[in-house]
């Protein structure tokens, strides 16, 4: 288990400091009740923000789950690279609006974030930051903390349908293949494969802890890299 680093936040007016303490309260009751514990009541406690001004925000406990998720997967990629995640500029029904409506529909429950992959990479780049990237999230402790207590919010996105974030990552993953001007990946479709890599990232992550006998981390990264090189590459 890796510690989990928090990145400082600047806090230019009371609104975002309110919905960071919010979600940092969610993430501390998560890590300690588990999901379906960490309630709106919970989290107004912990954070000392008024349930009033929760319920501004978010409609209800599983829109500020997936909005806390949604963080800690944009910190995890800017963690990794920190030019890569970028907030989408907030509109009408995303979480950053400036006149939040519980009620507006909100398709993913999840806040719009665009992960810009930066200045074109290579194959073996790319491998590595693939790589990278899902060490961190196998190892995060808040989707730790999910697989262990969770009872329905992952097979959402899991076996439904694809929140923001996932989306995201899949388009990050398109435009490195699409932007790199390695020969070795002029034939591949970028939207296939960054479609095909997402899905296999996302199964052998969460499946991580089911592997039987165990594997060390030192071999799941080596087994991992050596997967994802051989889709990639000829």
């Amino acid at each position: 288990m890796t510690d989990r680093t928090t990145a400082a936040r600047p806090a230019p007016s009371a609104r975002p400091a309110t919905r960071d303490r919010a979600l940092e309260a969610a993430y501390a009751c998560v890590l300690e009740l588990g999901i379906d514990r960490t309630t709106m009541v919970e989290v107004s406690r912990r954070s000392g923000v008024g349930r009033t001004t929760l319920y501004r925000h978010w409609s209800d406990a599983t829109s500020l789950l997936a909005d806390l998720l949604t963080r800690e997967l944009t910190e995890t990629v800017t963690r990794i690279d920190p030019g890569a995640a970028h907030p989408c500029p907030a509109g009408p029904g995303t979480a950053d609006s400036d006149a939040p409506e519980p009620d507006a529909p909100r398709p993913d429950l999840v806040a719009s974030h665009h992960f810009d992959p930066g200045v074109p990479r290579d194959a073996d780049e790319i491998v590595d930051l693939v790589c990278t990237l899902a060490d961190r999230v196998r190892t995060n402790p808040l989707l730790e903390a999910m697989r262990r207590h969770e009872t329905g919010m992952l097979g959402e996105y899991l076996l439904r349908r694809l929140g923001t974030s996932q989306r995201a990552l899949v388009d990050m993953l398109r435009e490195m293949v699409a932007t790199s001007a390695d020969p070795r990946l002029t034939d591949r479709d970028p939207a296939a494969t960054a479609t095909m890599l997402y899905l296999a990232l996302q199964g052998i992550v969460l499946s991580a802890p089911l592997a039987d006998p165990p594997l060390d981390p030192d071999t799941w990264r080596a087994e991992l890299h050596r997967l994802i090189r051989g889709y990639l590459l000829p």
